[in-house]
């Protein structure tokens, strides 16, 4: 048979390769090595065993790895409860989600019998002194939930093709060729020998079952090998009856096997976990017997550690101990990530109020044009205190409507800010104008005032400011030059939703403001965009701009209260309208807006207070008398501090399953812009050097403090690992 052997490099795989091979089976084996290689030094020139590194939950990165495979035997896992509670998410991930991944894969190409090393810490508090396979199940920690619910989904899987089979384990005990002393019996050994004491905590009189680790092997080859009929879909206690032990007299059984050990009771929590397993089935069924007894066991751990150049001591041995180190090593040099899932830079807090929104908007089959439309203007408005406010299908059309109403095209120049999305640029373009970049301020990232006053000339038809990550630019300084040459300002506020400026809202303090409710925006109508506008009539024409200058919409043609006339064409105008199902959510969303902008302040503010100390970044700098909207938690690298640029921290937080952005790299650096600009870097120094070095951190408001720490220690991590010595 062939088999994938998941875990093959570990306590139990190492006993179990040998065995597989010396019963004429293949074996493939599957394994990180995160304890190193050593444990199958002996196998890696047999004939019929290959070794393959990857990692469990990234099954993707080994695309060969069921090629020619019967059958998989699954040991790969966080093996234990003080492993399991590190980290109960990456426990999930590694035991639960990573194992259902692996069966799917295993029924997709055809590997048949799948053998599931789980454990009896799925028994957890024993519901009954005596416990078998048809017990019920009880398990209080999260490793003994992470295999119950393993156990059930493989399960759930068998069919006539697919043969899982569940081997619940006692706890196991000796020498393995990789070792580890974290288990009750080598560990009361290793400290019998070392320090002729044992512990005993947790009270002493909670039951364990035991089994030794060759027979563990020996054990899952016989479930490997059993018929469908003995095996498929059954559940196997994987042990012996005369192994089961109170802790404090298993303490005492030790000590036994040496000359003056004594045995102590340390005042401690109770262990409630405890579990008396019969193991009858697998004897009577599978005709398997244990043929290690533990004072076997114990003395050959003894005489083990008789070699001085083992220390049973060393973090190596210890599973809790070497994830700890895992966690602190770069994912890059094969260590592990800080998150166990991703934590997205960015995204939308949504709820059953918003599902009850669309779903009504969509049943009222009013799905473009719709009477939610003017509702979320109104609501809009009053939230940012604009007097009118035009719905749009986007912020880049926000923006482009508003420079069509103000007469820019062939031969006119916009300035602006390099350092936005690309589609202010784009708009630019489109309407035959030049954008003009202004540079930035290097400590607040938005556009330089003085560079505004400097860039300004005959051609100028437009100020387009941006209001970055949601802090607002000097409005005062930029109106004031506006003033002065007669020009209109157009507010890119896309990320300003919640800001203000000297005490007025953004969105209320001038001409027109543009704000996009993109997916991952401060509020989303999943597409969708506003232009809050100061005066009457220019609202009219922007809204016969974004209705391909019709005099009616479809609402106003159609509806209950439609005027039997033809629209009629005034102006070329755009189908840059929002959607009524759009405007549905945003009318949800802004009821909630309050919450979500709260919630911003605080996670920011946590940043910058865990973060303050860093010497490698920094942090955004706020200027007097504003209100930031915390739309992007944007740091800047001390690349003079580190041997990493950028990208490469951005690539290593990604590793960490830290998802970032870049906001942004300056529009004057990209290729079509530097050909048909005819720009070069060094014309904006402050934008090209933040281009370089800015890094959006994860910011939304459903972000728990969970997931910043772990944003916060993976970048500490990375960062410690690329610090210039």
């Amino acid at each position: 048979m062939r088999v994938l052997l998941t875990g093959g490099a570990g306590y139990l795989g190492a006993c179990l390769t040998p065995v597989l091979l010396e019963r004429g089976h293949s074996v493939r084996v599957f394994d990180r090595f995160c304890f190193g290689e050593e444990a199958l030094a002996a196998f890696r020139e047999h004939p019929s065993c290959e070794i393959a590194r990857g990692d469990i939950r990234r099954l993707q990165d080994t695309p060969g790895l069921f090629d020619g495979i019967d059958a998989v035997v699954h040991l790969a896992g966080l093996s234990n409860d003080p492993s399991g509670e590190l980290d109960p998410d990456m426990t999930w991930d590694v035991n639960v989600e990573s194992t259902q991944e692996l069966a799917s894969q295993a029924v997709q190409k055809g590997a048949s019998r799948f053998v599931f090393a789980s454990s009896c810490a799925v028994y957890g508090k024993g519901v009954f002194d005596v416990l078998d396979e048809q017990s019920p199940t009880n398990p209080v920690s999260t490793f003994g939930r992470s295999k119950l619910e393993a156990e059930n989904a493989l399960l759930d899987m068998q069919n006539e093709l697919f043969e899982p089979v569940v081997a619940r384990m006692a706890t196991l005990f000796g020498w393995s060729p990789r070792m580890r002393f974290d288990l009750a019996v080598n560990q009361m050994v290793a400290t019998a020998v070392r320090q002729r004491r044992i512990d005993v905590f947790g009270g002493g009189n909670q039951w364990r079952p035991f089994i030794h680790v060759r027979d563990a092997a020996r054990a899952m080859a016989a479930l490997l090998e059993a018929p469908a009929k003995t095996a498929a879909g059954a559940i196997y206690n994987m042990g012996s009856d005369v192994c089961n032990y109170r802790v404090r007299d298993l303490a005492e059984r030790v000590a036994r096997q040496f000359d003056d050990v004594k045995v102590e009771l340390v005042k401690s929590d109770e262990d409630v976990r405890t579990y008396c397993v019969q193991f009858g089935k697998i004897r009577e069924k599978l005709g398997f017997k244990c043929e290690w007894s533990l004072e076997e066991g114990i003395r050959e751990l003894r005489d083990g550690l008789a070699d001085a150049s083992v220390d049973p001591m060393d973090d190596a041995y210890f599973n809790v101990r070497r994830m700890k180190q895992l966690r602190a090593t770069p994912v890059d040099e094969g260590g592990e990530p800080i998150a166990s899932r991703l934590i997205p830079m960015a995204r939308p807090t949504l709820g059953p109020e918003e599902e009850a929104a669309v779903v009504g908007a969509l049943r009222s089959c009013w799905l473009t044009s719709g009477p939610h439309i003017q509702v979320f203007e109104k609501a809009f408005g009053e939230a940012v205190a604009a007097p009118h406010v035009v719905a749009v299908s986007s912020c880049t059309a926000a923006l482009h409507l508003c420079l069509t109403h103000l007469g820019v095209g062939p031969g006119d120049e916009v300035i602006t800010s390099p350092l936005n999305w690309a589609s202010s640029g784009n708009t630019i373009l489109h309407l035959g104008a030049r954008p003009v970049f202004a540079d930035i301020c290097p400590d607040t990232l938005n556009i330089d005032p003085a560079g505004i006053d400097r860039a300004i000339t005959e051609r100028t038809k437009a100020i387009m400011p941006v209001h970055l990550a949601g802090q607002p630019c000097d409005l005062e300084a930029v109106y004031a030059i506006a003033r002065k040459h007669n020009l209109p300002v157009v507010e890119d506020a896309a990320h300003a939703l919640g800001a203000s400026y000297k005490g007025t809202p953004i969105g209320g303090y001038g001409e027109f403001a543009c704000f996009s409710f993109y997916a991952i925006k401060n509020i989303t109508t999943m597409e969708g965009g506003t232009i809050a506008v100061r005066d009457e009539e220019a609202a009219a024409h922007l809204r016969l701009l974004a209705a391909n200058g019709m005099t009616a919409n479809a609402w106003e043609r159609y509806g209950r209260s439609a005027i039997a006339a033809p629209a009629q064409v005034v102006e070329p105008g755009f189908k840059y309208q929002m959607g009524n199902v759009s405007a549905a959510m945003g009318v949800a969303q802004l009821k909630k807006f309050g919450a979500f902008r709260s919630a911003r302040r605080r996670l920011a503010g946590m940043y910058q207070t865990v973060l303050s100390e860093i010497d490698e970044i920094t942090l955004p700098h706020i200027i007097d008398e504003v209100e930031h909207a915390w739309h992007l938690m944007v740091i800047r690298l001390r690349l003079d501090k580190l041997v990493q640029n950028r990208d490469e921290i951005v690539h290593a937080l990604r590793r960490e399953n830290i998802g970032t952005g870049i906001h942004f790299f300056g529009l004057h650096l990209h290729p079509y812009y530097l050909e048909q600009l005819g720009m070069k870097p060094e014309d904006l120094p402050h934008a090209t050097a933040a281009s370089h070095e800015i890094i959006s951190l994860p910011l939304y408001p459903s972000m728990t403090d969970k997931n910043l720490g772990e944003v916060v220690a993976a970048l500490k991590k990375v960062l410690a690992h690329a610090r210039r010595a």
